[in-house]
């Protein structure tokens, strides 16, 4: 595994008719945090929105990008996170809105407490041929695992259960041939994992919880928090701006600054070289 990197693993559960995929992103966590200066409940939000769009574009056989979006339908202290994963990196923002405050429902302030309810799920899974596969529900629920769940089950007709927990992020999927028999032992064996398991073990060890169900590595995937934002990008997302506009922001020399939502990096831009 690179360094500062975190690695999913692939597995099979051939007793169950099942896979999954599992990962703790320590490092991806650390990074993102430190880029949009977050901590405590805002940042657990965020991490754990940003694993599941690993957990969507693990399962888009071959798929190139998965963005996830989360919004609000009603006045809220956050009205938006939008992440974007790509095989090996992922990367994301939010959009606060100013004047308001966390409602706190309990001590674990979840998401109703930072963007009411319901929450609009919109993903886009682009597959690298064709039309992107675009899908929007809304789902009342303080566990952004229960909204991707219902969204799996809603727009994708996946069976599947996931677990987001601290920096820990696991999933399993119904195969063909998954009866509902098969599917209750792979459910009942995830729900089993202990809590101090789930925030403490290594993903490996993790996989030892379904053992009795034959489970096998399928393959991994090493992920990063890294954005690909660039100047001559900027000025791709600039070109269509009016000219009034690009003028209201250039500087004194002409030239205009323009930060990256994902990064926080700065890119100058001659609107001359548009």
């Amino acid at each position: 595994m690179a360094e500062n990197t975190d690695q999913l693993i692939r597995f099979l559960l051939p007793e169950a008719h099942c896979r999954g995929v599992v990962i703790r992103a320590q490092h991806l966590f650390s990074e993102a945090n430190r880029i949009h200066g977050l901590n405590g409940q805002v940042a657990r939000l965020f991490d754990q929105t940003l694993l599941a769009s690993i957990l969507l574009l693990s399962i888009s056989k071959g798929g190139m990008r998965q963005v996830l979006q989360l919004d609000a339908t009603t006045p809220a202290p956050l009205q938006r996170i939008l992440v974007e994963a790509r095989c090996g990196a992922v990367r994301g923002y939010l959009n606060w809105q100013e004047g308001q405050t966390a409602i706190r429902h309990s001590e674990a302030a979840g998401l109703k407490s930072w963007m009411g309810s319901p929450i609009r799920l919109s993903t886009v899974r682009d597959l690298g041929v064709g039309q992107p596969y675009i899908s929007t529900i809304e789902h009342d629920s303080d566990f952004l695992s229960d909204h991707m769940i219902h969204y799996l089950n809603q727009s994708v007709q996946i069976r599947s259960d996931i677990i987001l927990h601290d920096n820990l992020a696991m999933m399993i999927e119904a195969m063909p041939g998954c009866d509902d028999e098969r599917w209750f032992k792979a459910v009942e064996s995830m729900a089993k994992i202990p809590n101090q398991a789930l925030e403490h073990e290594t993903p490996e060890c993790l996989l030892g919880y379904f053992e009795h169900l034959r489970c096998k590595p399928a393959g991994t995937d090493d992920y990063r928090y890294q954005c690909d934002c660039s100047a001559e990008k900027m000025v791709q997302a600039v070109r269509n701006l009016p000219a009034e506009q690009l003028a209201s922001l250039a500087d004194k020399s002409g030239k205009i600054t323009v930060s990256c939502q994902y990064c926080d990096a700065h890119h100058v831009i001659e609107p001359e070289k548009r």
